[in-house]
């Protein structure tokens, strides 16, 4: 497994982990489609961020910060997927930001980011 020999250097940071454990994302399809997964960097968006965290993903650890998620950044959807991660997905760091369980996923090149998630609800 590696990752994309595109990203900058020392990306994911030396400290991430092997993705692990339920994550909630925020999505605007049902069911979630590549659209939904795709990173900052991917969509053109924030130029400005920092360069690794903008090809990670963004996640959250809990369902009520996924849910607050949509109340503060309603441009970003309105539906909850639910996923289980694990070491095959790719390497994971809290990057607490607005939310404190705000976590950024650094998916392994070539795997399928929508497959471990299900949409579980709607705000």
């Amino acid at each position: 497994m590696q990752f994309p020999e595109s990203w900058p250097p020392e990306c994911p940071p030396a400290n991430a982990q092997d993705a692990q454990g339920e994550c909630f994302r925020v999505v605007s399809n049902n069911p979630p489609g590549a659209d939904d997964f795709k990173s900052y960097s991917e969509l053109g968006a924030a130029p400005n961020a920092n360069p690794c965290k903008r090809v990670g993903l963004s996640l959250l650890r809990t369902l009520d910060d996924a849910i607050h998620q949509t109340e503060l950044f309603p441009k970003h959807g309105k539906l909850i997927c639910r996923g289980e991660l694990n070491s095959g997905h790719g390497k994971t760091l809290l990057t607490k930001g607005t939310l404190p369980t705000h976590t950024t996923w650094w998916p392994y090149e070539g795997i399928d980011r929508v497959a471990p998630f299900v949409c579980v609800g709607a705000q």
